[in-house]
């Protein structure tokens, strides 16, 4: 027995040494997010820069004069110019033609070009957008059509602007993260540091220019676990095993047959044998029952239900109906209260107070309380019906299919919530003394999308007002805590930054697709140094504007007072990122 514990001891020391045997190479964390970085600043610069040219040729095409040269040669248009018809500041860098195509020949002369002496462009007769690679610089040229004013059956004008882009810095903050490889786009190909022996090249395309991309040449990986030794290790301990087995069987007590090995069989004790999961955030009033759903064709009060819309741990949710004269019909959700949690005071006020507090709020992006109170021995509340989906079944439906939201969208979608919860967080009681409603649960479960594109903050169960009937109990924490604010988590005063907090994590998962759990709980481990413990997003979606990264961990931040101020000022950094890159 005892030379099997050595066997045991010296093999599994081999096997430990073997698999955490550390492969060195690849790619570093710090190279992944440069690379990333790279990518989306790069994308975001050529979109910026393709929308500008499009607006200005698009504009240039537009003016009388110009359509007028159309129909002239390059001796008139330059006098034109002269004469200060034809007058137009170029950027540094730009270029601007005015090409002139004549149907029955196809020859394509230009009528001008500023700066004088630039040459022609080989697309002047191609409407279109185009990227190009001169070594260390992007050319961008957009190329409009021009509605002759003279002459029209017989020429064809166009407009074309170009400007560059330089890639140096993109370059130089490539090398300083240890990146090597180059730039492709076509024949033309950029270098980018050199590339280490043995590097394997990682392509990785612009998302609005595919044909465009950063190659990166990525270290081989050295070292890692040695078979021979990890093989060595594992029969080692395997031997020593049986050894001390075989031991074992010999110094079988005597209680049982000679050589029997006993067993003892562990039981879980009835305290810990829970059946089911509590729902994380949820409220125990106490009391136990499932309720029956009420069945379709039921009238609550004016309403007949339709069908059972879903099930939380105080209430079921109902889609009805109210008919009313020449075949009017209203749908609504009704949300009714267990019967089992109505014999709760404690329990009937929370449940209210969600409508009362929601009920003081007016807004396109918040749902409207229509009615609540008690009809026969139901609690009820009834709601706006939203035909639509929530917000987190839309992400998860999109991770399944591999599928993202358009970032237009999904910022679009990101102020419609800043706008609903600033209206909550601005709502006034009844004589006008404001409510400092704080939501407390800003998910994605809590937003509604409707097919028709709108978009609704819901459930204010569990919203904090200055004035409400039921007040949170010392040390009780409500909410969801893998979006709750770190002061929320334990149980300090909150106030909006922390609907803040939760609407920034909320953009972090529509925006990267990603999964967000930011329990403080469960990241006590890690300390508060880097939170977010989140990579920055364009290192998860690289076509992502830059400033995102800043503004949405920013948001996130630990500390209050480096957050937003609220949520309408950090709808208005949204507002200004998605103005910057179109």
């Amino acid at each position: 027995m005892a030379v099997g514990a050595v066997f045991v001891i010296g093999g599994g020391a081999a096997l430990g040494y073997a698999v955490t045997r550390k492969a060195t190479g690849g790619m570093t964390e710090r190279g992944t997010q440069a690379m990333g970085a790279a990518i989306g600043e790069l994308d975001g610069d050529i979109k910026a820069a393709r929308t500008a040219l499009q607006e200005r040729a698009r504009t240039i095409a537009g003016l009388t004069p110009v359509q007028s040269a159309i129909a002239t040669n390059r001796d008139t248009a330059h006098e034109m110019v002269e004469r200060g018809e034809l007058k137009f500041e170029t950027q540094p860098g730009e270029v601007l033609e005015l090409v002139q195509v004549t149907r029955a020949t196809k020859a394509a002369t230009q009528l001008f070009e500023l700066p004088d002496g630039a040459p022609a462009s080989p697309h002047a007769s191609k409407p279109g957008s185009y990227v190009e690679m001169t070594g260390a610089r992007v050319v961008i040229t957009e190329v409009t059509q021009v509605a002759a004013k003279y002459r029209a059956d017989e020429l064809d004008g166009y407009v074309v602007v170009s400007r560059p882009l330089d890639l140096q810095p993109a370059i130089g903050r490539l090398v300083d993260a240890g990146i090597t490889g180059r730039f492709d786009l076509g024949d033309s190909k950029t270098p980018i540091g050199t590339p280490p022996p043995g590097a394997v090249d990682k392509a990785m395309p612009l998302p609005s220019q595919p044909e465009f991309q950063l190659v990166v040449a990525v270290p081989a990986m050295v070292g890692g676990m040695p078979m021979p030794i990890a093989i060595a290790g594992g029969a080692g301990a395997l031997v020593g095993l049986v050894l001390v087995a075989l031991g074992m069987r010999k110094r079988a007590p005597a209680s049982g047959a000679p050589g029997d090995v006993r067993y003892v069989e562990t039981q879980v004790s009835g305290a810990s044998a829970a059946t089911g999961t509590p729902v994380p955030g949820a409220t125990d009033f106490g009391g136990t029952g499932t309720a029956k759903p009420v069945a379709s064709g039921t009238m609550i009060g004016r309403w007949e239900v339709v069908r059972r819309l879903g099930s939380g741990g105080m209430a079921d949710v109902y889609l009805a109906r109210a008919r009313g004269e020449a075949g009017f019909e209203k749908l609504v959700a009704i949300k009714v209260m267990h019967p089992h949690l109505a014999r709760n005071p404690r329990a009937v006020d929370h449940f209210l107070d969600e409508a009362r507090l929601a009920a003081r709020i007016t807004h396109p992006n918040v749902v409207a309380i229509q009615d609540l109170g008690k009809i026969d021995e139901d609690y009820v509340i009834v709601m706006e019906y939203v035909d639509g989906v929530d917000l987190e079944r839309l992400l998860i439906n999109g991770r399944a299919a591999k599928r993202q939201v358009p970032i237009d969208v999904a910022l679009g979608i990101l102020c419609r919530i800043c706008d609903g919860l600033h209206a909550a967080h601005k709502a006034t009681a009844a004589d006008g003394t404001p409510l400092h409603l704080v939501h407390r649960d800003v998910k994605s479960a809590n937003v509604l999308v409707s097919k028709q594109g709108g978009v609704k903050v819901v459930d204010f169960g569990i919203a904090k007002a200055a004035k409400q009937s039921h007040m949170t109990i010392q040390g009780e924490t409500k909410g969801t805590p893998s979006m709750m604010a770190p002061e929320q988590r334990v149980g300090e005063q909150v106030d909006v930054r922390a609907d803040v907090y939760s609407v920034g994590a909320v953009a972090y998962e529509i925006l990267t697709g990603a999964g967000v759990n930011l329990d403080l709980a469960a990241l006590a481990h890690l300390g508060i140094e880097n939170w977010p413990h989140l990579p920055p997003p364009s290192a998860l979606r690289p076509q992502l504007p830059f400033e995102l990264d800043k503004l949405l961990l920013g948001a996130m931040a630990f500390e209050r007072d480096k957050r937003p101020a609220d949520c309408a000022a950090f709808e208005a950094s949204l507002a200004a990122i998605m103005k910057q890159h179109g």
